[in-house]
């Protein structure tokens, strides 16, 4: 029976070398939805001040930029986009030649995102059927749709999926004739909605009772092949090789949502691709908190890996931790 001997992640099958910081930089949101666990949304863990913000930025960047390394900043929440001052925390990633991407819900307004977006380089945005109008998430896509690299995720409510298969292939439409994000290469996807299961690396649970017809949709690929696309864009897909010699390129998501995510034993290449920073500013090789390397505070040498790990879990249920590489 084949098994998977490796797993590539776009950050390190693109040309040119990355280095990605994920930095969820605290709880605050102003939506408060009700498969979101209150832990990711009450504001327990508030913003940290802006300068330690902005002094760590300046340390990531001159590091990785000396290293010949692009800086990628992947920046989430809560709802990172209320943060005080945040405008000047993307603007001074700007300045570094590094790129910054942003989750978001899109609930600012738009004339916030028209003077935003020249500071970002990509966002992720979600929208909430059950909190958002979606005129207002349709019109932000309109303004920033010519100018940032968008990826787009709707959360799968029970008993809405394929209403909202619908509106993700509307929303494809919209990007039709759009230079920055072709509809071969943007992502729009209803994602399944999983029973939080924040200490544990087990089998997710769904949090809704889904139909069948409902799963069909929630398993949709993000990315599509088009009229005119020969083959599908592989390019910001992540890349699963078994020992059969065969290939697979799969959405991060997908590998939770298809049960390609056991890599238990496998060599972990965390730390040396990415790090990720909590919202007290404590730095981890990854979000399953396998390898710590201190405070942002502390640190003054941010060359942190000196080894692989061995992966510890039965499952790696974090979409941005399955797309590091993994090898046997």
């Amino acid at each position: 029976m084949k098994h998977i001997i490796s797993v590539k992640g776009p950050t390190v099958r693109g040309p040119i070398d990355t280095f990605r910081v994920q930095w969820n930089m605290g709880n605050p949101c102003n939506y408060s939805c009700e498969y979101c666990p209150p832990i990711l949304h009450n504001g327990s863990k508030p913003w940290l001040n802006k300068i330690d913000y902005i002094n760590t930025i300046e340390q990531i960047s001159s590091h990785y930029n000396a290293s010949s390394k692009r800086v990628d900043y992947e920046l989430i929440g809560g709802e990172v986009t209320v943060i005080p001052g945040f405008e000047d925390i993307i603007r001074k990633i700007s300045e570094y030649n590094t790129n910054s991407v942003v989750y978001s819900n899109a609930s600012r307004t738009i004339k916030w995102w028209s003077k935003a977006k020249q500071y970002l380089d990509g966002v992720v945005l979600t929208y909430h059927p059950l909190t958002q109008h979606r005129d207002h998430f349709t019109n932000v896509l309109k303004e920033i749709m010519h100018d940032v690299t968008i990826s787009i995720n709707i959360a799968g409510i029970g008993g809405k999926v394929e209403d909202l298969g619908d509106y993700a292939e509307y929303l494809r439409s919209l990007f039709k004739d759009c230079s920055k994000n072709p509809s071969s290469n943007i992502s729009i996807c209803v994602k399944t909605m999983y029973k939080k299961q924040l200490n544990g690396y087990d089998k997710q649970q769904y949090f809704y009772d889904y139909t069948q017809q409902e799963l069909d949709v929630l398993n949709r690929p993000g990315i599509v092949q088009t009229e005119t696309t020969e083959k599908p864009n592989n390019d910001w897909m992540t890349e699963i090789k078994y020992s059969d010699g065969s290939v697979k390129y799969v959405q991060s998501h997908q590998l939770v949502t298809e049960r390609l995510n056991n890599f238990y034993k496998m060599k972990c290449h965390l730390g040396y691709e990415s790090i990720n920073i909590d919202p007290l500013g404590e730095v981890y090789g990854s979000w399953c908190g396998s390898v710590s390397y201190g405070n942002i505070k502390d640190i003054t040498d941010w060359n942190l890996a000196n080894s692989y790990t061995t992966c510890p879990h039965q499952f790696c249920n974090n979409i941005s931790d399955t797309s590091i590489t993994k090898t046997v």
